[in-house]
């Protein structure tokens, strides 16, 4: 672990904090980028950047203080002395700042899918470079075990599963797949927003695994409390492929050509039990 990068005599510079601002840079600029190619205007691209960036601040705020709220019982002004009780929540924020582009962007009447497609990139990229700096801090720690990768996190017991190594693993190669998908989609012309809906598709599967390898203290019905939220990242992530996605299109004729093979089975097997029964 490498919390500090540097200290001059009393200031020190945190790693996820450098990290955490590259992530930031990195995911507005790819944004940004993604969003003109659609000749989106740069006033609006910049709204929805920041008030997304705000609200995916103090909602991952919020839901650390909600999940932790013996750090805070004594004292509520350190829920905002960030520097005094730090804490973030991933996926708080990550919902906080979606349904912040999704009223936006309708509000702006930009077409969702040029946000969705955006994202299927600028998140990924800010998220791996985020993983970096909670990997130095040693915020997010893994389980204990014996897989010979295994790293000790500093002031935890044994050594455990580097699972910041193995979320940027996963998004390495989601940003692969969604980057041969965004070329076979520009060929045969998917709608937009079909490439943002396969990267949260594949986003939320992937991070519901990883978390089982975390340690985790905040539970419901023995499932963390992340992976309910990414199984409804998976249910929304879902039901926009079935609608928007092609699924329909897909699923519907399996659906049918199922229900004609069913009928088929058991129609001869009815008719061999009725001639058995006649004989």
């Amino acid at each position: 672990m490498f919390p500090i990068l540097l200290t001059i005599g009393s200031f020190h510079i945190f790693s996820f904090s450098v990290f955490l601002i590259l992530a930031w840079i990195v995911f507005s600029f790819t944004f940004w980028k993604l969003m003109r190619v659609h000749a989106i205007d740069e006033e609006h691209v910049f709204d929805l950047t920041f008030y997304a960036t705000l609200s995916a601040f103090l909602v991952s705020r919020a839901g650390f203080v909600l999940f932790h709220r013996e750090l805070f019982a004594d004292d509520l002004l350190r829920v905002a002395a960030l520097w005094i009780a730090p804490g973030l929540t991933l996926y708080g924020g990550l919902l906080g700042g979606l349904l912040t582009l999704v009223y936006l962007a309708r509000s702006y009447k930009i077409r969702l899918g040029y946000v969705l497609d955006a994202l299927a990139l600028a998140l990924p990229s800010a998220l791996l470079l985020g993983n970096i700096g909670s990997l130095l801090d040693g915020s997010v720690v893994g389980k204990m075990t014996n897989v010979p990768w295994a790293i000790n996190y500093v002031g935890n017991v044994g050594k455990r599963h580097p699972v910041q190594a193995y979320e940027m693993l996963a998004l390495g190669v989601i940003i692969g797949i969604v980057l041969y998908l965004g070329g076979v989609g520009a060929k045969r012309k998917w709608p937009y927003g079909k490439i943002g809906v396969w990267f949260f598709l594949l986003y939320s599967i992937s991070m519901f695994c990883l978390e089982f390898t975390k340690d985790s203290s905040v539970y419901w019905l023995s499932v963390s409390a992340n992976q309910w939220i990414l199984v409804g990242v998976f249910a929304e992530s879902l039901g926009a492929f079935y609608v928007r996605g092609g699924g329909r299109e897909m699923i519907r004729p399996a659906l049918v050509d199922a229900r004609a093979r069913v009928k088929r089975v058991i129609g001869g097997v009815y008719e061999k039990f009725s001639k058995r029964s006649a004989g």
